[in-house]
């Protein structure tokens, strides 16, 4: 059985590769055979779906490239998190690819001021841009964020560790601009690649 795309939830179980050295990721297939063979190096992020004998199926995030796919199990752990972190833990500049999830104290106490950035791009120079801001507070490790207006972009950010799983309602910009994934505080860029 294939391992399909199970989207990105507020309850969403995080994990890492655990590996001293880099291994192999599976993508577009149920065994490792005739598949296409990824390297996932040594704290890539996997965001778990499901687990099935020795193989996880999973979202696989490395520096070139994301979707859903395979990963033997005993080469990944879970991420340890705090489920009510401090305020400060939301703070910086979160990264998905070339887009952008700022977060900043508000004036308001226990609240925070975001504000989002994303791109799509389409053949032949096609772009679609999006975006987002406001104030939410969090809960927990978790933040609802609904911009005001009719049709609202809705986005959900669980703070898990050191990433961030991200959701929303596919309203929070052009078509195909999505606020959605894993992502990490700075750092190196990566590229997300549409769920297969």
């Amino acid at each position: 059985m294939a391992c399909s795309f199970d989207g990105f939830g507020t309850n969403a179980r995080l994990a890492e590769v655990a590996t001293a050295r880099s291994t192999k990721g599976y993508y577009g297939c149920s065994s490792a055979n005739n598949c296409l063979a990824t390297t996932l190096a040594p704290g890539d992020p996997v965001l778990v779906y499901r687990v099935e004998g020795d193989w996880t199926c999973g979202y696989l995030s490395q520096h070139n490239g994301a979707g859903p796919g395979w990963v033997r199990s005993k080469d990944i752990r879970p991420v340890t998190f705090d489920p009510t972190p401090p305020l400060n833990a939301w703070l910086g500049t979160w990264a998905n690819g070339e887009d952008r999830i700022r977060i900043q104290p508000s004036k308001s106490s226990g609240g925070l001021d975001l504000e989002g950035e994303a791109a799509w791009h389409g053949g032949g120079g096609v772009v679609h841009t999006g975006g987002f801001a406001g104030e939410a507070a969090p809960a927990g490790n978790r933040l609802h964020f609904v911009e005001e207006g009719a049709d609202s972009c809705t986005v959900d950010l669980t703070l898990i560790g050191k990433y961030i799983v991200a959701n929303d309602n596919a309203r929070c910009g052009g078509m195909n601009v999505r606020f959605w994934g894993i992502w990490k505080r700075g750092g190196k860029s990566e590229t997300t690649r549409s769920p297969q």
